[in-house]
């Protein structure tokens, strides 16, 4: 399919570190890393806007982060385990 087409050419691209597939009005949500914003630009022009199905692109630029906490707490695990027995 289409979105899987997406997936796998996003998994091609070294500045997508992230891509989530979403449920409503728009399909994917990546995350990119580029060392400056002329070469997040020129991804933008050249590959993703470019691509096969894409429509349209917004972006949004980090100012900065407030917090990152990665992963799942424990007590969120622990309380779906519990739910499984």
């Amino acid at each position: 399919s289409d979105l899987s087409a997406f997936e796998q050419r996003c998994r091609e691209w070294p500045l997508v570190r992230e891509c989530h597939m979403l449920n409503g009005e728009i399909d994917f949500i990546l995350k990119c890393v580029a060392p400056d914003l002329s070469t997040f630009q020129s991804f933008l022009t050249a590959q993703l806007t470019s691509a096969p199905n894409v429509a349209s692109v917004k972006t949004s630029l980090v100012i900065r982060c407030a917090k990152d906490e990665p992963g799942v707490p424990f007590e969120v695990l622990e309380d779906r385990l519990a739910k499984l027995v």
